[in-house]
């Protein structure tokens, strides 16, 4: 059985890839001349074609697949695909905190905001407060029919966020009877084990008028941490090379674990005598132990020591994937309201938990008194002896508990519409949908910043009595805090000073659409179809932090709270245009037109379009083309996001020393244009400290275009039946992309530029009288660009036998040839990543099926070609800039015992493949598996 698959041989002899189901809720019968012409709707258009198919490229996944290949989550098979990689995932989200667990998918690796994630068609709510990308965790496994993957500019037919495809995940709808599924993996090694239990029910009441489908799906997935692998446990870093040598290398991997030699749990301290201190569990004062010694070499290696010393060990401390537990509800309807005519509905409950973790707080500048009352004796003496009066206390606060990020996310959809016949030729689709993402975010483990520096000043009272220094803080309950070993702090002190904080966040997602498609006349080579849409869209996001987080009370964590909305009306329409069909060199000819008309409340108005070619030739062989423009229009995030204050250094390029050294003129032109003449400097200050400025959205943001074009071709020959064959190059070139500018850059272009007529020039203000940048917003600007370009392939072959069974192979890869993109357009920033392991030059995905009645057997790999760590690096840099090949391979089978009883088993990473061993990806960097072999077992069962 294979795992990723087209549809019938019928479609696969027109288009390999192309979806023959409707999107938006079911296909229906076109009748002329007493003869039925079913007419279907394809991924990629709006309209329901008569005999013909789309060009557009279409990959299709089904539901039954994926839960064959032990899959939980939607996420994990899309994030394979040769032609996407890992958006935001439980991999790559552990220590960003509003983020912890989101699951999004990232076509050509574009960003998950340029991926348009739809269901039935449709929009789905955002993941999290100000962005637009869709969270997969949403979406329950057991009601996947199929997923569709568009890999090109849609805009034209979807609107923005569609610059690099779309994702559209049909939900099962004719499910008679109640289905139970149960499924587990458990790894080899204990940490990451996944679990499913789902209850799909459904049928057709009332006279067969009411048809619906319900579902309840629980997931849980384990966290993993560094400690429950082996390689993950024994980890791969970097050092400064000791052999300093004329042609050595600066850096060279460093393997095993690597404990910071001046800061620990128990606290260590620095003395006049040269030597360095800590404390034992109990606090009695003691000789800081390096273990295997310092580490020996140049730079910041003498921060590190041997594996067995008693410094910081981060990989204690933290998660390598973050846990999930997830709670859907899912209840599809349809009612006919005569043979014309139906309503439905969807409504999708979702409620789910993930909890971040990271190490506990720690402070590394913290000031202790000589006559701090928890200080050992010895250490007091040692302080008199030394002519020491103080000193600074290294140390991590592990009596707070890790500092862990728990995120409680409530998603509800409801969805309603009409859809029906208007006549022979016409039909029409409305609907209206409220979603709405209800966050909860709580950190746990947090301390208030004051209180600790109050309580860990402790001294004697004059009756002997330990209290904390400050008579206010006294007063207001302080409880003195000892920081001398590990848990010696009393509880009522771990309680004064620790505390928690917390943000909520609601965002709301309002839709309106209407679909107007058909048969516009007949042409000598067919009919001429149409699909005229108009839709509303309303985004609304708030975030309301606690007080403590605005106010930056709290250890390490600051927010302020944002509220933002627009609203776009766009109409759009689309044409499939037949010109020749069974003629010389024609066995059929068509063009696709599409236009959509967009006019958002913040961005303004734009448009899209689209043009598509199909061509057959020939029965066997089809060729064709799409040529589009698409756009992104920034979202809430990006617009009014109200940041916070910041410091930052950074050069004064109108300066003295730099002026001279801008490209060309322009620098030094426009430096004197903005009245600083020759030998400006700032003045004596301004270099001496950090400058203060702003984070914050921009709310003069304007939408993101992409030009992008695919040709490609369909083989499925005749006399080799079962054989199919499709290539297609691509190319996307994104203009004014988004991108977030720190103030440096801003200076540095602003006057490297042509004229001061740029964008950069606004994000900083200088003083009227000394020049003096005092004042600076960093935010997300229009001056990005991507050129992406490459090759998609795909083989499928189908050997039936008549003793042995039914054979299938397949193949789906992608060849990377351009991934270029420049933040700035200077051409000093332009970054060519292709090669690099985030975008190695071939990733692909084969499958070898095999099925003899009720049993099926499946061997399955997903392989990235070897790559470089950066396209930059020179031999003198390092000498592990080359990353391997890499191939993981999963075995997987089912067995169907009775009609109402099916099996499924497996073992993933067989071969139990680690990352490779480099510092760069060792612990799989959301790019290679960190769970290692694994097995499944899983059972479908229906009453």
């Amino acid at each position: 059985m294979t795992t990723i698959s087209s549809l019938s041989n019928a479609i696969r002899v027109a288009l390999l890839a192309t979806s023959s189901a409707a999107l938006l809720a079911s296909s229906f019968v076109y009748a002329e001349e007493e003869q039925q012409i079913e007419r279907i709707e394809v991924t990629g258009s709006k309209i329901k074609r008569i005999g013909e198919l789309s060009p557009t490229p279409v990959t299709v996944i089904t539901g039954a697949d994926m839960m064959n290949m032990g899959i939980t989550n939607v996420a994990d098979i899309l994030n394979n695909l040769p032609s996407s990689t890992v958006g935001l995932s439980p991999e790559t989200t552990n220590n960003t905190i509003f983020a912890s667990g989101l699951n999004q998918t990232n076509l050509r690796g574009l960003g998950s905001d340029r991926t348009l994630v739809l269901v039935n068609g449709r929009r789905f709510v955002a993941g999290s407060s100000g962005s637009s990308a869709v969270d997969l965790n949403t979406i329950p496994t057991a009601m996947v029919s199929r997923i569709e993957v568009i890999t090109g500019g849609a805009s034209a037919v979807y609107g923005s966020d569609a610059i690099a495809g779309v994702i559209n995940i049909i939900t099962r709808k004719d499910v008679q009877g109640v289905e139970l599924d149960v499924s587990h993996v458990q790894p080899e090694q204990s940490g990451g084990e996944e679990s499913q239990f789902s209850l799909t029910a459904g049928g057709d009441f009332l006279d067969n008028k009411l048809s619906t489908v319900f579902n309840f799906t629980y997931a849980q997935q384990q966290e993993l941490r560094p400690t429950d692998r082996d390689f993950l446990d024994n980890p791969v870093s970097s050092i400064s090379n000791p052999d300093t040598s004329d042609g050595a290398t600066a850096r060279i991997p460093y393997y095993g674990r690597k404990p910071l030699s001046w800061l620990n749990e128990a606290g260590t301290f620095f003395a006049n005598d040269d030597q360095q201190y800590t404390f034992d569990k109990n606090g009695n004062m003691q000789i800081f132990n390096y273990g295997e010694g310092l580490i020996d070499g140049p730079g910041t290696n003498g921060n590190y020591c041997g594996p067995s010393c008693e410094g910081y060990d981060p990989v204690d401390y933290g998660f390598i994937r973050t846990p999930l537990d997830r709670k859907v509800f899912t209840l599809n309807t349809d009612y006919a309201i005569n043979d014309d005519h139906k309503i439905f509905t969807e409504i999708t409950y979702v409620d789910y938990q993930s909890n971040g973790e990271s190490t506990p707080v720690f402070h590394t500048s913290n000031s202790i008194q000589a006559d701090n009352a928890f200080l050992p004796e010895d250490t007091q003496k040692l302080m008199t002896d030394t002519g020491m009066s103080g000193f600074n206390l290294y140390r991590m606060d592990r009596e707070f508990g890790s500092r862990t990020y728990n995120q409680d996310r409530e998603t509800l959809r409801l969805l309603f519409g009409v859809e029906g016949i208007i006549n022979d030729d016409w039909d029409y689709s409305f609907h209206a949908q409220r979603g709405q993402l209800d966050e909860t975010t709580v950190w746990g483990g947090e301390i208030w910043g004051d209180r600790y520096n109050q309580a860990k000043d402790a001294i004697f009272a004059t009756d002997g009595s330990i209290v904390c220094r400050d008579t206010d803080a006294q007063a207001a309950g302080c409880v003195p805090l000892n920081l001398f070993g590990e848990n010696q702090a009393s509880q009522e002190a771990i309680d004064w000073v620790s505390t928690s904080a917390g943000q909520t966040a609601e965002t709301i997602q309002t839709t309106v659409g209407l679909v107007v498609t058909g048969a516009l006349f007949e042409l000598p080579a067919g009919y001429v179809s149409a699909a005229f849409s108009a839709d509303y869209r309303k985004e609304e996001s708030e975030t309301k932090p606690d007080q403590a987080l605005i106010d930056g009370t709290i250890f390490g964590n600051t927010a302020n709270p944002m509220k933002g909305e627009y609203d776009v009306t766009e109409f759009a329409a689309e044409f499939s245009i037949p010109l020749l069909q069974d003629v010389f060199l024609a066995k059929d000819l068509g063009i696709d037109l599409a236009y959509r008309w967009m006019d958002y409340s913040t961005a303004g108005s734009d448009d899209a379009w689209k043009i598509g070619l199909n061509w057959a030739p020939i029965e066997d062989l089809r060729f064709r083309l799409t040529k589009s423009k698409s756009v992104r229009a920034p979202n809430i995030g990006e617009l009014f996001d109200p940041g916070g204050q910041t410091f930052e250094s950074f050069t004064d390029v109108c300066d003295l020393i730099n002026v001279e050294l801008g490209p060309d003129s322009n620098r030094k032109n426009n430096c004197q244009a903005a009245g600083l003449g020759n030998g400006w400097n700032p003045s004596a200050d301004w270099y001496q400290g950090n400058r203060p400025g702003t984070n914050s959205g921009n709310a003069d943001l304007k939408a993101e275009t992409s030009n992008d074009y695919t040709i490609g071709a369909v083989y499925t020959p005749n006399y080799i039946e079962g054989l199919s064959f499709t290539v297609d190059y691509w190319s996307f070139e994104i203009s004014d992309a988004i991108e977030y500018i720190e103030v440096g850059t801003a200076v540095r272009y602003c006057y490297d530029s042509e004229s001061l007529d740029n964008v950069y020039c606004d994000r900083f203000t200088r003083d009227a009288v000394t020049g003096n940048i005092v004042d600076y917003v960093q935010s997300p600007v229009n001056s990005a660009t991507f050129e992406v370009k490459g090759l998609d392939i795909e083989a499928q072959y189908d050997i039936p036998t008549d003793n042995f069974g039914d054979f299938r192979v397949h193949v789906l890869a992608t060849y990377l040839e351009q991934w270029e993109t420049n933040p700035t357009g200077f051409a000093d920033d332009l970054q060519v990543e292709v090669g690099e392991y985030t975008d190695p030059r071939w990733k692909a995905m084969f499958s070898l099926g095999w099925q003899y009645d009720a049993l099926s057997l499946e061997a399955r790999s997903d392989y990235r070609h070897s790559a470089v760590a950066d396209n930059e690096w020179k031999s003198e840099n390092n000498n592990y800039n080359d990353i391997p090949s890499h191939t993981v391979w999963d075995f997987t089978g089912s067995y169907d015992f009775t009609d109402s009883l099916a099996v499924r088993f497996g073992v993933k990473n067989v071969f139990d493949k680690a990352p490779p061993r480099n510092p760069y990806v060792y612990d799989g960097d959301g790019y290679y598996d960190t769970t290692g072999r694994a097995f499944f077992l899983g059972a479908n069962y229906k009453l």
